[in-house]
C-alpha cells in the first residue's frame, strides 16, 4: 500500500508540475503586450512645402482647358530628346540614348556608357523576370 501511495503521490506532484508548465506557457502567450510610455509628445517636423517638387506639381494640368486642347503637356516638357515622354528601365533608357546621341558623345563618355549598357545587359538575362 506504501509503493502505491508513493506512486499516487508521484504521480500527483508530476501532473502540478506539468500544469504549471501549461499555465506557465499558457501566460506566457496571452499575456499582454507591456505599454510604452511617452514622456512628451514628439515634436512635429518642419516640412518645406514651397520645394520646386511641390511647387511645380500641376502645372500642366490646366494646359487642356485654356489652350482648347491643342497640346498635351509632354510636349512643353524641357529635355533631353531621349528622355522626353519615355517610360521604361535604365538599360532601355541606355540604349535610347545610344540611337540618339552616340556619334556626337565624347570618346570616354561614349566607352562608359557602352560598359554600362553591357553590365546591365549581363544583369538583366541572368536575373529577374526577364529570363
Amino acid at each position: 500500500m506504501s509503493v502505491l501511495g508513493g506512486l499516487l503521490k508521484a504521480g500527483v506532484s508530476f501532473c502540478q508540475s506539468t500544469g504549471t508548465l501549461l499555465q506557465t506557457a499558457r501566460h506566457i502567450s496571452t499575456s499582454m503586450c507591456c505599454q510604452v510610455r511617452m514622456h512628451a509628445i514628439p515634436e512635429l517636423k518642419k516640412v518645406d512645402r514651397w520645394t520646386e517638387k511641390r511647387s511645380m506639381f500641376g502645372v500642366y494640368d490646366n494646359i487642356g482647358i485654356l489652350g482648347d486642347f491643342k497640346a498635351h503637356p509632354r510636349d512643353l516638357i524641357v529635355g533631353p530628346c531621349w528622355l522626353k515622354a519615355f517610360q521604361g528601365n535604365e538599360l532601355q533608357r541606355l540604349i535610347r540614348k545610344k540611337k540618339m546621341v552616340a556619334d556626337r558623345m565624347m570618346t570616354l563618355d561614349r566607352h562608359n556608357l557602352e560598359k554600362r549598357i553591357r553590365f546591365l545587359y549581363r544583369r538583366f538575362n541572368r536575373t529577374g523576370k526577364h529570363r
